[in-house]
């Protein structure tokens, strides 16, 4: 069973260990990994107002950054550890994002590393459709058009 839990301050540590143990593989393989620059970076763009601490079960198992602006929600971050990914999490979540969304009449925007072929593969197969690329990043938005798993 999949719950969310705000985070706060106090998830700093917590929310740069999620971060490394879900995106590290690819950080190195695109910049190499610098634990100092790592910090940094976490430590500059943390905002516990707009993460979710995802739970499975009552363990923590990752995080969804959401960002809000009056007419779309940016999914920053959708964070599940390597132990616990390939079990349908990271569906979920994307799929609560999804309603949420579509309750508020919001569009949905993200990124996604190009190297990352499964997350993208994900996105695309609930709806997403690539909009523009960078050199490391697809560019994502929901087009409204896939059926959810669990309607409610």
């Amino acid at each position: 069973m999949i719950s969310y839990r705000q985070a706060d301050e106090n998830d700093f540590d917590l929310t740069l260990s999620i971060k490394s143990l879900s995106l590290r593989q690819y950080i190195e393989q695109i910049w190499g990994w610098d634990a100092n620059v790592q910090l940094e970076y976490h430590r500059k763009h943390f905002k516990p107002e707009q993460i979710k601490i995802i739970l499975s079960n009552n363990k923590e198992v990752g995080l969804v950054d959401l960002e809000e602006t009056n007419d779309r929600f940016f999914l920053v971050n959708i964070l599940i550890e390597q132990a616990f990914q390939g079990q349908g999490i990271g569906r979920k979540v994307i799929e609560d994002v999804i309603r949420k969304a579509i309750k508020k009449n919001k569009k949905i925007e993200l990124q996604v590393f190009k190297i990352n072929a499964r997350a993208k593969k994900l996105y695309v197969e609930l709806g997403f459709v690539v909009t523009g690329e960078t050199d490391l990043h697809y560019q994502m938005s929901y087009s409204g058009k896939t059926i959810l798993s669990n309607p409610y």
